[in-house]
């Protein structure tokens, strides 16, 4: 009997010793658990804390980037318009290409020692031409290196004596100047100075000589000629 109840003893003995080993083992985890979770939380609320701190800092750099943006358009829009102003203001007293010609002219009669107030006074009393005598066209054949033949050049109102110099067709023709590239024309009065004009035909002089006014167009003609047509104009200056 006491053997018995000595056993049932041993026997609850391990059995509560089993269940404070499990309750123990339990609490342990539990307290892990817990531990792990508030470290847990605390990690996630720094994380959280971390990632509001960058967003906060990259919309502000986002911000400064727009005004700065919108900054550069501003003055890129403002340095447009000056430029656009500018460009209106110098198209409205950039010079004509008439107006260059006549600056050119000026110079070098002013560089040549023609008084300035005599050209100022031509200028004043300039007027359109009159009384011309109707228009006269003649043909000569244009000179070449190859080429330096009769019929080379014409004359007006006997007066100016027209010739020119050219490049050769190449065509195997020696008596052909090509009418695409330049030519240099030579006007020449009785008496007075040689002028040339150069460049691609149709070209265009005016001259005076003697109290009259000529005007001359050259232009292409028949193979290896070209034409001119001159009129003359009283001429008061």
């Amino acid at each position: 009997m006491a053997r018995r109840r000595s056993r049932r003893g041993q026997q609850g003995w391990h059995i509560w010793r089993k269940l404070f080993k499990f309750l123990t083992l339990a609490a342990l985890i539990g307290a892990t658990g817990f531990y792990g979770f508030q470290v847990g939380q605390k990690l996630a609320a720094e994380q959280i804390s971390t990632a509001q701190s960058e967003i906060a800092r990259l919309s502000e750099a986002e911000a400064t980037h727009k005004d700065k943006a919108a900054k550069l358009e501003a003055e890129r829009d403002e340095q447009k318009a000056r430029a656009d102003d500018l460009a209106v203001r110098y198209a409205q007293v950039a010079p004509s290409e008439e107006m260059k010609d006549l600056t050119a002219a000026l110079r070098a009669k002013l560089d040549g020692g023609l008084d300035a107030k005599r050209l100022a006074f031509v200028i004043a009393n300039a007027e359109r031409p009159k009384h011309c005598g109707g228009e006269t066209t003649k043909r000569f054949m244009v000179k070449t290196a190859r080429f330096d033949g009769a019929s080379t050049w014409v004359r007006f109102s006997d007066l100016i004596t027209v010739s020119a110099d050219g490049v050769g067709a190449g065509d195997g023709s020696e008596q052909a100047f090509d009418p695409e590239k330049p030519v240099t024309v030579h006007f020449t009065p009785i008496g007075g100075k040689e002028v040339q004009v150069a460049g691609k035909l149709p070209l265009q002089h005016a001259m005076v000589v003697k109290g009259g006014e000529y005007r001359f167009t050259i232009a292409p003609g028949a193979k290896g000629f070209v034409e001119v047509t001159g009129d003359r104009c009283d001429y008061r200056g």
